[in-house]
C-alpha cells in the first residue's frame, strides 16, 4: 500500500510538472505569442475590465455547463455531485494539456469516480464529446457553406471542386447525426465481430443512453458552443477587429471547424488557433494583431486558467482504489 500511495504522489506530481512546462514553452518560444505587445494586451484588458470580466465569467460558466452535461452522462454507472462532477473536468483540462488531442482529458475525469468502472467511465466521456463535436461540425458546416467562396480563385476547375466538397460535407453531416443519435445500434452491429468481443464489458454501457439521452447530451454542447462563440466575440470587439457581427458570427464558426478538425496537443494549440483566425478573419479585416490577440486572449482564459485551476485538483484523483 505504501508503495502505491508514494506512486501516485509521483504521477501526480509528473502531471503538473508536464502541464506547467507546457504552458510556460507556449508562452514563452511560440511565434505568434512573440507577434503580440504584451503592455499593449495588458493596456486593452484594463481598459475594458467590464468586458473581460465577462469573458472570464462565461469561462465557468462554459465549464460548468461541460460539468452538468458530463454528470447528466455519468449518472448511469454513478451518481455524483456537481462539484465532483466540476472536480473532474478541471482535472481533465489539465492532464489534456499536453495530451494529443486532448485524450488525457478522459483519464482526469475518470479518476475521480470512487466505485464504477473506469473503462466503460471513458466511452461514456467520449460520447460526450462526440456531442461537442457533433455541435462544431454542424455549425462551422454551415459557416463553410455560406462563406466558401470567399476562399476560393475566380477559377471553374476550384470552383467545381467546392461544389464537390459541399455535397460531400452535406453528407457527413447527415451521417454524423445519424450516427450519434444511433450510437447503441452502431455499437451493436461492432460487437457481433469477434475482434471487438474484448471491449463488449466496457462498451455495451452505451445501450443505457436513449434518444432524448443523447438530445440533453448534444443540447449541453450547443449552449456551451454559444457561450464561447460569443466569449470569440466580445473578445474581437475588445481589440478592434474591424468586421461586420454577421461576418464575425460566421468566421468564428469556420475558426472552431477548422481547429477542430487540426490534430494538435491542447496547450500547443495557440499556433494552430491564431493561424486558423488569420486565415478565415483577414479576409474581413487587416487588423493581424487584433485577430491574434482575440485568439490569445481566449486561449488563455478558456484553457490556460481552467488548467491551472485544475492542477489543485489533481492531487485529488484516485489512481489506485482499496482493494
Amino acid at each position: 500500500m505504501p508503495f502505491k500511495k508514494y506512486l501516485s504522489i509521483l504521477i501526480k506530481i509528473v502531471i503538473v510538472f508536464f502541464s506547467f512546462y507546457f504552458i510556460y514553452n507556449e508562452l514563452v518560444h511560440h511565434n505568434d505569442v512573440g507577434r503580440i505587445s504584451l503592455d499593449s494586451l495588458l493596456d486593452t484588458i484594463i481598459n475594458n475590465y467590464s468586458l473581460i470580466f465577462i469573458v472570464v465569467l462565461m469561462m465557468f460558466i462554459n465549464w460548468m455547463l461541460e460539468s452538468l452535461k458530463w454528470k447528466f452522462m455519468i449518472r448511469k454507472i454513478e451518481a455524483i455531485s456537481f462539484f465532483t462532477s466540476l472536480r473532474a473536468i478541471f482535472s481533465g483540462i489539465t492532464v489534456s494539456s499536453f495530451t494529443p488531442n486532448r485524450i488525457g482529458e478522459y483519464g482526469g475525469r475518470v479518476f475521480c469516480l470512487e466505485k464504477s468502472d473506469r473503462i466503460q467511465a471513458v466511452f461514456i466521456t467520449i460520447l460526450c464529446s462526440m456531442a461537442q463535436l457533433l455541435t462544431t461540425i454542424i455549425f462551422g458546416s454551415f459557416a463553410f457553406f455560406i462563406l466558401h467562396e470567399q476562399f476560393l480563385e475566380d477559377q471553374y476547375f476550384i470552383i467545381e471542386i467546392s461544389r464537390f466538397s459541399l455535397l460531400v460535407l452535406f453528407v457527413l453531416n447527415i451521417l454524423f447525426v445519424l450516427a450519434y443519435f444511433n450510437v447503441a445500434f452502431l455499437i451493436n452491429f461492432l460487437l457481433k465481430f469477434s475482434f471487438f468481443n474484448f471491449l463488449r464489458q466496457y462498451i455495451n454501457v452505451i445501450s443505457l443512453f436513449n434518444f432524448k439521452d443523447l438530445l440533453v447530451t448534444f443540447l449541453y454542447s450547443v449552449f456551451r458552443y454559444l457561450v464561447f462563440s460569443i466569449q470569440f466575440l466580445i473578445l474581437l470587439h475588445v481589440f478592434n477587429v474591424d468586421i461586420s457581427l454577421y461576418d464575425a458570427i460566421l468566421s468564428v464558426m469556420l475558426v472552431f471547424f477548422f481547429i477542430t478538425l487540426t490534430p494538435t496537443i491542447t496547450i500547443a494549440e495557440i499556433g494552430v488557433r491564431g493561424s486558423m483566425a488569420l486565415l478565415v478573419f483577414l479576409k474581413f479585416s487587416t487588423n493581424v494583431i487584433g485577430i491574434l490577440s482575440s485568439t490569445f486572449l481566449l486561449w488563455i482564459i478558456n484553457l490556460i486558467i481552467p488548467a491551472i485551476i485544475g492542477s489543485f485538483f489533481i492531487f485529488s484523483l484516485k489512481f489506485f482504489r482499496k482493494s
